[in-house]
């Protein structure tokens, strides 16, 4: 299948240097080599596309491959996985990554999209030129990811027309969950201020990443630390919260650790404290650094997914499109099969709302073998599992969360996130380190302070 851009044609002969094309050539040898099967399809080598961007900027770049395929992107040439950040392309096929180079002066970079699916393998060869104006031959790369097919506009709710929708129709036709008028009237007012613009509801898609899991972890009251996770929990007795909410910008990762992937994941969540259940939901933002003779290319990812253990052991990507710094609201709770908010409900539900892009997905999970107690709630930055190991923590800097409050069984208005009486930060396997800390601006915020990768 060839590659769809959305700008530019293919470049003329000879644009690339020689190196692209022995290697290129060596990789398809050795894939080919073996006998096709099921199993190691034959590859097929989609025209080489090249592509300007400006010089120590992080530019984003989108490609039409194959609709959920799972792709490798990686320097021309290297495919283990040490070297290799493994994307997911949407429901339409899309597929979207950031790249920078720390050359002020032009630099000619040669990287491949290894994907796959439904038994395919596609490779897409680009060559990548900083520093150096778009040409014909050499466009900039499309940015922006198109708007999913099956996306809807939810109208824009007067306060009139909000009072007459009950709590369930308001979730069921796909708005945030409504904070009570009467009892919490402040929240209320954000909640009409967000539904009273139209927003793009997308379809709720996923994909399920198993490379990418999110485990619990036991700690103490009061100050704690973790291996995995920093940030604040609210704990007491079981069903005394039903759902929780946060807000944050999307932390940018700009800086990373030569010839190595970093990850890290913010999110909100209810249970998981000393438990195997966890319903949670949030953003990832990932970092791949390597080194180019004595320069560096670096490659980053922004995505938002949902969790619900044990029923799901893995990551589910969601197709909301995300950009670094955009304004993101989270809500997950635990609901009825329309969404109505109950403790005794058998769905986990998880709201994600792109406040900056005015993008939502509402989308819902069978509890099933979740066994949802309400004990806990979660605000959390995380450096998740990897292939079953810890991963190294992306290098955030600062990142705020606000809004951070829990809703208590059996409903009522939002309480704020100073209930939280647990404080975890994160550390190295031996303790010796601290990698994140985390600290509370009560009522309603949370800041969180990178310290090191690993």
């Amino acid at each position: 299948m060839k590659t769809k851009i959305f700008t530019g044609r293919q470049p003329a002969a000879g644009i690339y240097p020689a190196m692209l094309t022995a290697s290129l050539t060596a990789a398809f040898l050795c894939l080919v080599a073996a006998p096709a099967s099921a199993q190691n399809p034959v590859p097929v080598v989609a025209p080489a596309r090249g592509f300007s961007i400006p010089a120590n900027v992080h530019t984003a770049m989108v490609f039409d491959t194959q609709p959920g395929a799972a792709c490798d992107l990686h320097p021309a040439g290297a495919s283990d996985a040490a070297h290799t950040m493994r994307l997911y392309a949407n429901a339409d096929g899309y597929v979207r990554f950031y790249v920078h180079t720390t050359e002020h002066s032009q630099l000619d970079t040669d990287v491949q999209l290894d994907c796959s699916a439904a038994g395919r393998v596609t490779i897409y060869p680009l060559h990548v030129r900083t520093g150096a104006a778009p040409t014909a031959e050499m466009p900039a790369p499309t940015s922006s990811m198109p708007v999913p097919k099956g996306s809807r506009i939810l109208p824009a709710l007067t306060d009139e027309a909000a009072r007459q929708l009950g709590d369930a129709d308001v979730i069921s036709m796909g708005y945030p969950p409504r904070p009570d008028a009467s009892t919490s009237p402040e929240d209320y007012s954000k909640w009409l201020d967000l539904v009273s613009r139209p927003i793009t509801l997308v379809p709720p898609q996923s994909v399920n990443r198993s490379d990418v899991s999110h485990k619990t972890l036991d700690a103490q009251a009061g100050p704690s630390t973790s291996f995995n996770w920093s940030g604040y929990e609210a704990q007491s007795t079981p069903g005394s919260y039903v759902a929780v909410t946060g807000e944050w910008l999307v932390p940018p990762v700009v800086l990373g650790e030569p010839d190595q992937i970093t990850w890290s994941a913010f999110w909100v969540g209810l249970d998981g404290h000393g438990q195997i259940d966890l319903v949670q939901a949030g953003t990832e933002q990932n970092f791949f650094e390597v080194p180019v003779f004595s320069s560096l290319i670096e490659f980053a990812t922004y995505y938002t997914w949902t969790e619900l253990l044990p029923n799901q052991p893995f990551e589910q990507q969601l197709g909301l499109a995300l950009n670094p710094l955009d304004d993101v609201m989270v809500t997950v709770w635990v609901g009825d099969s329309r969404g109505a908010i109950t403790p005794n409900g058998a769905y986990a539900w998880f709201y994600l709302h792109n406040r900056t892009q005015n993008q939502a997905s509402t989308t819902n999970t069978p509890l099933g073998g979740t066994s949802f107690s309400g004990s806990q709630t979660e605000w959390i930055m995380e450096r998740p599992l990897v292939n079953g190991a810890l991963a190294e923590l992306s290098d955030y800097a600062v990142a705020s969360m606000f809004n951070a409050k829990a809703m208590p069984s059996p409903g009522g208005g939002w309480t704020p996130s100073f209930v939280a009486n647990l404080q975890d930060t994160m550390v190295t396997v031996n303790g010796n380190k601290q990698l994140s800390i985390a600290g509370a601006y009560p009522p309603f915020n949370i800041i969180f302070v990178w310290l090191s990768f690993h």
